[in-house]
């Protein structure tokens, strides 16, 4: 079953700032947490995290291409502190906003592109992904920075679209120069490739949206891997 949201909405993440992409995400920061699908999917992609990876209370974690961090935000629980990373500064600013909060002490928000950015100094034990890679340019290479960005024993999680033939999921952007998703073959070579060990590929859920031809569910695919 998927979770909906608006034909001009898009997945809960995103990653560069090709075209005016960012300038587009900086806009609809404000009401982003409010979009129809976007909380439910983050909620059901933290349920999918918790049943497939170790989660402890003491995890330091990254968000990469995490909008206002609701993913992070639904991982409280299960995790110690995250930092929640993106390149559109309007959504950095939000995120920063709702992390003033007890519940998020030691959480931080700030603006980070994966893809061109030199990688911090930090090492995390969480590195998660959801529906940013597809608007990257070099997915081998971000994949590899991913795996770059784990302590030992740490766990990379990539949760997005498999691969849509006819690119029906962004018909409604005229500038989208993105991925039309991808393989889960291409991802696991990706990880692997990366260095990553235990590579897994399984189900995660689906988007429903309207499409030009009517309501499309888009199937999503989560991506792990551990850095020995």
């Amino acid at each position: 079953m998927g979770t909906h949201e608006h034909s001009h909405g898009h997945g809960h993440g995103h990653g560069h700032g090709h075209g005016h992409g960012h300038d587009r995400f900086s806009d609809e920061a404000a009401t982003w947490d409010d979009r129809p699908g976007h909380a439910e999917r983050a909620t059901a992609v933290a349920a999918r995290l918790r049943e497939t990876l170790p989660l402890r209370p003491d995890m330091t974690a990254i968000e990469i291409g995490g909008g206002t961090g609701l993913l992070s935000r639904a991982l409280v629980d299960d995790i110690g502190t995250a930092t929640v990373t993106d390149v559109a500064p309007g959504m950095v600013e939000v995120a920063a906003g709702t992390l003033d909060d007890p519940r998020y002490a030691g959480w931080s928000a700030r603006r980070y592109d994966i893809e061109h950015d030199p990688l911090p100094e930090e090492r995390y034990d969480l590195v998660v992904a959801l529906l940013a890679l597809h608007h990257m340019g070099d997915i081998p290479t971000v994949v590899r920075r991913c795996v770059d960005l784990l302590a030992p024993g740490g766990h990379v999680a990539i949760i997005d679209l498999d691969h849509d033939e006819d690119g029906a999921f962004h018909q409604h952007l005229d500038d989208f120069d993105g991925h039309h998703g991808f393989t889960r073959e291409d991802a696991h070579r990706w990880l692997e490739a990366a260095g990553a060990s235990d590579v897994r590929l399984t189900d995660a859920g689906a988007v429903t949206k309207e499409t030009e031809d009517g309501e499309r569910d888009f199937p999503m695919f989560l991506a792990t891997g551990r850095r020995v």
